[in-house]
């Protein structure tokens, strides 16, 4: 297999077009918004398209996804020989051992990678991302309560942890260890990876990869961690992995987890927030990565019951669905919505300054500049001054330091990219829509004038840490 991927059709690779339309069409049914797909069988790409603004070339946050290239990263440590599953995590960190009780003492890798770790809570990235201290020792300050390897509890700390045993083991990051082991001989394109304060890669979340990037590692692990003639991760470890060696026995009600691999039908899925999706099919040589904002993670479900239950039927292929598929693919978008009403309080040039009140999200000034075909609105508060260019009535492609993180479950970039329009809701609502095609999330914004206030209001998309925003009530001061 070449770095190169190659083409072909649903119906040339025996997938009739038909069951990837019904996917699709139950996706938007039940309003889980995608935002990129890929879908390869016999390790060629039959279907791939995006919806506007979101991009083929742009990396999209994948959030819990990372944990797949954290144990990658392990994988390749395991592959050279240099750990075990059965290492005890301490032997990594002898610096907390003489605080340690009987459980931690007895904590091992593979508890990690399973999440038995037997700690008191779970651990989030949104905690732990404005955590400016030690990770490390926020890791260790949770209480060991259970015998590690007796129960399943989901944390992101434990993916910190294995993170940083490989950079204490290999002396590179999980991020220097992928780009340097596999992306030369997979194709995999620059991705870019959070740190945590001690300079190691983040592990339970903060990679932003293309659709095409997650494939490709999908591709690594349906083919036994094999590229072309090359063994990248040895065949024992990804068996491990799926669980197809050596799976934990499970409580009633215990998903069928292993490194961050669940298994549910046909599918081995490695999912991240919001539905960031790559799942493999072995019996059907099948892989299919998948970008979203789908709150009810409904990916998995829908693949089994729209595409790969049918694919067991014999049907009748017909290059007409292949052509409906192609079609329907070039025609995605998520821009196609949204125009005023015919009257509008505010037309022309003009530039409205707006002075908030008190308000916990500590924005000093505001203001918008209404241009003929596009608004400006910009926004000081502790960062700095931020700018969004709105287009009225269309959209506007640009980049953006808008704050965010109390929305977008503590992501904050200083700069990332934006697609955003305006429209008159009513004479006196104005509406914007903020789309940030490197994630899930996407703000709405609202601003109503009553007499000389202004009341603005902003949610999200995804129900991360806060739905809604307080509203902030503004003295308008025009200029």
């Amino acid at each position: 297999m070449n770095k190169e991927l190659t083409y072909s059709t649903p119906e040339e690779e025996g997938v009739s077009s038909e069951y990837i339309i019904n996917f699709l069409n139950e996706m938007e049914k039940r309003e889980a918004e995608i935002h990129g797909i890929m879908i390869l069988r016999n390790n060629k790409v039959i279907f791939e398209a995006y919806n506007e603004p979101y991009r083929k070339e742009i990396p999209h946050i994948v959030h819990s996804f990372t944990k797949c290239f954290t144990n990658t990263a392990a994988g390749i440590a395991y592959t050279k020989g240099l750990i075990k599953l059965e290492d005890k995590v301490l032997d990594y960190f002898p610096e907390y051992r003489e605080a340690a009780n009987e459980y931690l003492q007895k904590l091992t890798i593979r508890n990690l990678l399973t999440m038995r770790s037997g700690q008191e809570r779970s651990i989030g990235g949104n905690e732990w991302r404005p955590l400016k201290t030690s990770w490390l020792d926020a890791y260790f300050k949770v209480p060991f309560v259970k015998e590690p390897g007796s129960e399943f509890m989901y944390s992101s700390g434990n993916s910190y942890i294995t993170s940083a045993i490989v950079q204490r083991i290999t002396g590179k990051t999980c991020h220097q260890l992928i780009e340097e082991e596999l992306a030369p001989y997979i194709g995999l394109e620059k991705f870019s990876w959070g740190e945590s304060p001690e300079g190691i890669c983040s592990g339970g979340n903060g990679v932003s990869i293309t659709v095409e990037g997650m494939a490709r590692l999908g591709l690594l692990y349906l083919n036994q961690g094999k590229w072309g003639e090359k063994q990248l991760l040895s065949a024992d470890w990804v068996n491990l992995a799926l669980g197809k060696k050596d799976p934990q026995p499970r409580k009633a009600g215990e998903k069928d987890y292993n490194f961050h691999w669940t298994h549910t039908g046909d599918i081995w899925c490695s999912d991240g927030m919001f539905g960031q999706t790559c799942a493999i099919v072995p019996e059907q040589n099948m892989v299919i990565a998948i970008t979203t904002a789908d709150s009810n993670y409904l990916e998995t479900e829908l693949i089994q019951k729209e595409i790969l239950d049918p694919m067991k039927e014999e049907r009748n292929f017909a290059e007409k669905m292949w052509n409906v598929l192609k079609n329907k693919g070039l025609r995605m978008s998520l821009e196609n919505k949204n125009r005023s009403v015919s009257n509008k309080m505010v037309s022309g040039n003009r530039e409205i300054e707006m002075e908030p009140f008190e308000n916990e999200d500590r924005i000093e000034k505001t203001g918008l500049e209404f241009l003929e075909d596009k608004v400006i609105f910009w926004m000081k508060d502790n960062r700095g001054t931020h700018f969004v260019e709105a287009g009225l009535d269309c959209w506007i492609h640009g980049k953006t330091s808008m704050t965010g993180g109390y929305l977008h479950h503590q992501y904050e970039m200083d700069e990332m990219k934006i697609a955003a329009c305006a429209y008159w809701k009513s004479e006196n609502v104005l509406m914007m829509e903020w789309r940030y095609p490197e994630m899930a999330f996407f703000d709405h914004v609202s601003f109503e004038w009553k007499e000389d206030r202004v009341y603005m209001k902003r949610w999200v998309n995804m129900n991360s840490q806060a739905l809604e925003r307080p509203v902030v009530t503004a003295k308008i001061c025009e200029s």
